[in-house]
This record gives structure tokens, C-alpha cells and sequence, in this order.
């Protein structure tokens, strides 16, 4: 099991100077984000997209980096986690996202110009996966469980429900501002992650430079025959109500 701190200095660049261009990945739990951001930490050129909104992180980064406020706190990461090329990235689900935007003060800090919007065809078994990660805390391959899930069949439809309200927010949120986002499919992203990492790249008008390149630990998927014992037995039990 990787050792794994996504405060630490594995995900820090040279400070950067200025301000840098951000973009977002826009997602909802267990869709693959993790796995995308680190591939395009890998990349040297596109920042350390990680989860920067929730409120726990931004607790605990506005100890290690001693800012007082949330526009401090955002300052000083942009010195850290901007690649050399000037790109910052940040990855959140809508409830995340949602606080930022209702700080203006904050929001106009970040200036998106690039948005990138990424689902999983499969919502049952990305509900699975959440109930799960939300039962052994594991929520990347980097963490060691600390219990053995339980089937929960009320857990996997609420999950469902919050995905689907989830994904509808964004798309809204996506249309009302005129945001074209690129848009990424988990399975294709898994299938051939060059393949994703290639079109990001280029949606940011980004090249790759082999010199830039960072050895990043990529997380590894996490289903097992669980998973699918549960969604054959969910399917079971909803098709007979």
C-alpha cells in the first residue's frame, strides 16, 4: 500500500510567480477524478488537480500553509501547485464547487477558462463503489480499508439519487454560464487513459514536454467481484418491485 499525502511535496512545483490559468474538473463521487488528476499531475504541465473545496482540505491547508482566510489560502496554493507553464488545476464535486461560487470574491480568483466534465456510464456501480468507500474509508487505492462493507440496497438508491441530482446541477450550472466543458467518459478514461490525458491536453491548448514529466504514483481501480455481486443482487431486488 502506497504512502500517500496529497498535502506533501510529491504534488508541489517550483513557486510559481504571477497568476496562473485554472481549470476544473467538474465530477461526482467514484467517477474516476482522482485517477484523471493524477494523470494529468504526471503530465508536469498541467498543475496538481486535487480535491482543493472540501471543507476538510481547507482546513487542514489553511493550518499547513497558515492563512487566514480562504483568499490567502488560495494564493498561497497557486505559488505550490501551479506547473512552470502557468496552469492550475482543482478538482470538486458540486457541493464543493458550490461554496466557491458563492464567494465571488474567491470564485474570481480562480477565472476558469477551461472546464472539463467527467461521468460514468455505469451510475449503479459508481453508487456501489461510493457506498462502499463511504463504509471503509477507503476512497482511493492508496488507503487501507478499515471495515468490510455491508450490502445496503437504501444506501446504493440514495447514492444513485444524489449522483444523478449531482450530474443534472452541473450541466445546469454549465448551460446558464455558456461553459462548453470537455467532456469525459470514466470507461473511456480507463480503457485508454493516453488516449483522455491527450484530449485534456489539448482542450487547454497544452503540449507535452517530456522533460516535464513527473513520476506520480496513479491510483488503481478498486471494484472486485463485490461490486458485482451487489449490483447483480440490486438489479435483482429493484426488478421485483
Amino acid at each position: 500500500m502506497t504512502t500517500w499525502d496529497q498535502f506533501g511535496p510529491d504534488y508541489d512545483f517550483p513557486e510559481f510567480s504571477g497568476k496562473p490559468q485554472s481549470y476544473l474538473i467538474a465530477t461526482t463521487p467514484r467517477c474516476g477524478s482522482h485517477l484523471l488528476g493524477h494523470l494529468l499531475c504526471a503530465t508536469g504541465v498541467l498543475g496538481s488537480p486535487l480535491e482543493y473545496f472540501s471543507k476538510g482540505r481547507l482546513r487542514d491547508w489553511q493550518e499547513r500553509l497558515a492563512a487566514d482566510t480562504h483568499h490567502d489560502l488560495f494564493q498561497k496554493l497557486f505559488r505550490k501547485r501551479t506547473s512552470p507553464n502557468g496552469w492550475f488545476g482543482v478538482k470538486a464535486h458540486w457541493p464543493q464547487f458550490q461554496q466557491i461560487l458563492d464567494d465571488a470574491s474567491v470564485y474570481e480568483l480562480f477565472a476558469f477558462t477551461r472546464f472539463i466534465h467527467i461521468e460514468r456510464r455505469d451510475r449503479l456501480a459508481q453508487a456501489i463503489s461510493w457506498v462502499i468507500a463511504q463504509q471503509n474509508a477507503a476512497w482511493i487505492s492508496f488507503h487501507e480499508p478499515t471495515q468490510e462493507p455491508v450490502y445496503d440496497a437504501a444506501a446504493i438508491a440514495n447514492a444513485l439519487a444524489v449522483i444523478d441530482a449531482q450530474t443534472a446541477t452541473w450541466k445546469q450550472f454549465f448551460a446558464a454560464e455558456g461553459i462548453t466543458p470537455l467532456e469525459v467518459i470514466y470507461e473511456d478514461l480507463v480503457a485508454d487513459p493516453n488516449a483522455t490525458v491527450d484530449r485534456v491536453l489539448i482542450h487547454c491548448s497544452v503540449h507535452r514536454d517530456p522533460t516535464r514529466t513527473r513520476p506520480t504514483d496513479t491510483p488503481q481501480q478498486q471494484a472486485s467481484a463485490r461490486n458485482q455481486a451487489w449490483a447483480a443482487r440490486y438489479k435483482k431486488e429493484t426488478a421485483t418491485l
